[in-house]
């Protein structure tokens, strides 16, 4: 009985965190459609304004700011004295950061070098005009943006109201599922199996990840490295979305190795290696800050 008010409690929150998430992203698109509209071409109509560049990027920005806003939201009114941690607050937080991000770097060469070496993907061109560069500075920080959003609301808040109730196993893959969902409706997301399984995966990655440390860093720079290397770099779409990159990809052979439309995340060499990756640093930290492997009401 006490099982399922609490699951109604969590469920009823998640919910709660993420329409807070949708009305604060809304409120923050009002200057983006304003600023965009007086300075873009002066058609106010939404195929003009989805055209625009700017437009696309101030839209990621208002999500972000949306997301970011609705946790601290949600524990302050909630959770500030359930005697948890939403893991922002991290002793070496920066260390953590920088680990995070060569660990993207090395996990997301690794997945590029065996795609070249099994020939799904080949290089067709490298690009170097300034405007690359340009583009690529802008990138980093978005891409740092859209990590700190994802993982404070999937790791910090999903991961943590679902912990403190349930314990760290069940947090961890409810949150991957969760996080999973997030991305279903990105392009090509759903023209398989492989790129809802592999973002799972992903899930639990960075899950574990913010297990094993006890906070949000590792797993932002993670995922920061990971998406701005995969896109801007290699070439790949970033979950199904095209970036402008230094190098020119051609996809060939067979969706499972190539991963389609989706870019390297919907390849079976991406999951083995974030799969491998997962196993490699629960068993390195044995699931826990202090050493303890996880298991449910820890």
């Amino acid at each position: 009985m006490h099982m399922t008010k609490y699951a109604g409690i969590v469920i009823g929150k998640i919910a709660l965190a993420f329409i807070f998430a949708f009305l604060l992203t809304l409120v923050a698109m009002i200057p983006v459609v304003a600023v965009v509209g007086l300075t873009g071409s002066g058609d106010w109509t939404l195929d003009a304004m989805l055209s625009d560049p700017s437009f696309t990027y101030g839209s990621m920005i208002a999500q972000a700011a949306g997301f970011m806003a609705a946790v601290p939201l949600m524990f302050v009114l909630f959770d500030r004295k359930a005697g948890w941690s939403l893991g922002w607050r991290q002793r070496g937080a920066i260390k953590e950061l920088l680990r995070g991000s060569v660990l993207g770097i090395v996990l997301i060469s690794i997945v590029f070098v065996l795609m070249l070496a099994v020939q799904s993907v080949r290089i067709t061109g490298v690009a170097t005009g300034a405007a690359v560069w340009t583009e690529l500075a802008g990138y980093l920080l978005l891409f740092a943006l859209v990590a700190i959003n994802e993982e404070l609301f999937s790791r910090g808040y999903v991961q943590g109201v679902i912990r403190h109730r349930f314990g760290p196993a069940a947090a961890i893959i409810c949150s991957s599922l969760f996080f999973s969902v997030l991305h279903a409706f990105n392009p090509g997301a759903l023209a398989n199996p492989l790129p809802l399984i592999n973002i799972f995966a992903a899930g639990l990655l960075f899950g574990i990840s913010r297990e094993v440390t006890g906070g949000l860093w590792l797993p932002i720079g993670l995922h920061w490295t990971w998406n701005f290397v995969q896109g801007n770099v290699y070439g790949f779409e970033v979950s199904g979305t095209d970036v402008e990159s230094v190098l020119r990809l051609e996809s060939s052979g067979p969706i499972a190795l190539s991963g389609g439309a989706f870019g390297a995340e919907g390849s079976l060499i991406a999951t083995a290696v974030i799969g491998a990756a997962a196993y490699w640093i629960w068993k390195r930290g044995r699931g826990t800050p202090d050493g303890r492997k996880i298991r449910r009401g820890e």
